[in-house]
């Protein structure tokens, strides 16, 4: 399968690391030459420098082979404006956004992101799930 990351950060390169490791194809686009540099030398010739919110970059890394398409920057704008080109421009079957601002997640879905990742939610709900193990350890201990 081949999947486009779009964001070289801690998020996009564990990612990348994954997809590798379980041997699917992958390109990576970042605007930062330090950055795409890192995960050259780490993956090989996967990356692409440049806007991932832009059709030519995206055109140029293969948007319009990806099956997958994840978008993984700091900036809900760039993910969400990358995601609609990889869907409505280039066809990619499904497109995955990191949400960093919690109230972004409803127009996100309504856009037809088909997985919104919300990165509060998931930490709320890994606390959430510790506490309820912790309260549970200590109630059956007595």
């Amino acid at each position: 399968m081949y999947i486009l990351i779009v964001g070289a950060g801690r998020v996009g390169a564990a990612v990348a690391r994954q997809l590798l490791m379980a041997e699917h194809e992958i390109t990576v686009i970042d605007n930062d030459p330090e950055r795409c540099m890192v995960i050259e030398e780490e993956f090989g010739g996967v990356v692409v420098l440049g806007e991932g919110a832009e059709a030519a970059i995206l055109g140029r890394a293969g948007a319009n082979r990806a099956n997958v398409f994840i978008a993984t920057t700091r900036r809900d704008d760039d993910n969400l404006v990358a995601c609609q080109l990889a869907k409505h421009w280039f066809g990619a079957t499904r497109v995955v956004a990191l949400v960093n601002v919690p109230e972004h997640v409803e127009l996100f879905n309504r856009l037809g992101i088909d997985v919104s990742v919300n990165t509060a939610q998931l930490l709320v709900d890994k606390i959430e799930d510790s506490l309820s193990t912790m309260l549970t350890e200590e109630v059956g201990g007595f």
